[in-house]
């Protein structure tokens, strides 16, 4: 009786254990948690090759203690109830994730609407100043008003970016091609060529607007400064790469250029080449102003690591 049951049990047993390690594997592939699930299939693949040898040593033996027959039983339930657990979890995984979606949509939302305020808001101030400009007997410098305003639309274009986006990141691309074009068309220079060579990294939306202050400020300059009426082929270009874990954007023009003297003397007294050289003091931030051919300023930020999958 013994002799044709154990067989029986060690198969169902063996069976069974390879179902779930399989069951593991695709789970792990559906979930993208690999090595947690990895190593479950490891470790019941192991069983399963534990009944293989004791099936082996019952057929070449030829002779099954009785006491076996307690164990393998007790082996095949643990294997049952092993592979129903693991089905079993796919359905729950998928609730969990549901809900976590529906958290995750919900944040997201409330996350947009505040761009979303905080761009209108922007946009109200930045009437402000407009409506300050046109005043006749304003007794504000309208150069002073003219570069407040492109100030506050750069920070209302990245909450524009970022209420528009289905999620919580900015696209850098985008949002300096946006920044750059609407600087160019209120400076209206049509002689002045403006190149862009950007694409998109991974930067973090504190990043994101640091980044289009600079790129404020600096463009804001070129057009005002750069250039007499006897430059030839005037143009800018603006650029994104990336240098390992960093990011590297440049503005740079063909443009007079500047002395060292000149760099520092302006920082003392101009806010906007202040303000590019104190963003060179946040974190993991570094700016160089080269002015010896035309004048380019480089500025390295970090990256944004994407998170790994488990």
């Amino acid at each position: 009786m013994v002799e044709s049951i154990l067989p029986v049990i060690l198969g169902l047993s063996i069976l069974l254990q390879l179902l779930s390690a399989v069951a593991a594997v695709c789970l792990s592939a559906r979930t993208g948690f690999y090595k947690p699930w990895i190593l479950i299939a490891a470790a019941v693949s192991l069983m399963a090759v534990r009944r293989i040898i004791s099936f082996i040593d019952i057929v070449q033996g030829g002779e099954i203690p009785v006491s076996a027959l307690g164990a393998e039983s007790t082996a095949l339930l643990i294997s049952a109830l092993m592979l129903s657990g693991i089905l079993l979890f796919a359905p729950a995984l998928r609730m969990i994730q549901r809900r976590n979606e529906l958290e995750l949509e919900a944040k997201d939302m409330m996350v947009r609407e505040t761009h979303h305020h905080v761009k209108n808001d922007l946009q109200l101030l930045q009437s402000i100043v407009t409506l300050q400009k046109s005043f006749p007997n304003t007794d504000i410098n309208s150069s002073f008003l003219n570069d407040l305003e492109t100030r506050i639309h750069s920070i209302s274009l990245l909450h524009e970016q970022l209420y528009q986006t289905d999620s919580c990141a900015g696209s850098i691309k985008r949002y300096l091609q946006s920044l750059a074009d609407s600087i160019a068309e209120a400076h209206n220079h049509k002689q002045i060529e403006l190149k862009l060579d950007l694409h998109d990294y991974p930067v973090s939306t504190k990043n994101l607007l640091y980044c289009g202050l600079l790129t404020n400020e600096a463009l804001t300059n070129c057009f005002k400064h750069a250039f007499d009426g006897n430059s030839k082929d005037p143009h800018i270009v603006v650029q994104t790469h990336a240098e390992n874990d960093q990011l590297l954007l440049t503005i740079a023009d063909n443009g007079c250029g500047m002395t060292d003297a000149a760099i520092y003397d302006s920082a003392e007294h101009s806010y906007g080449m202040s303000l590019i050289q104190s963003l060179g003091e946040n974190s993991g931030w570094s700016i160089v102003i080269d002015g010896s051919s035309g004048t380019s300023i480089s500025a390295h930020l970090p990256l944004e690591k994407v998170p790994e999958r488990l």
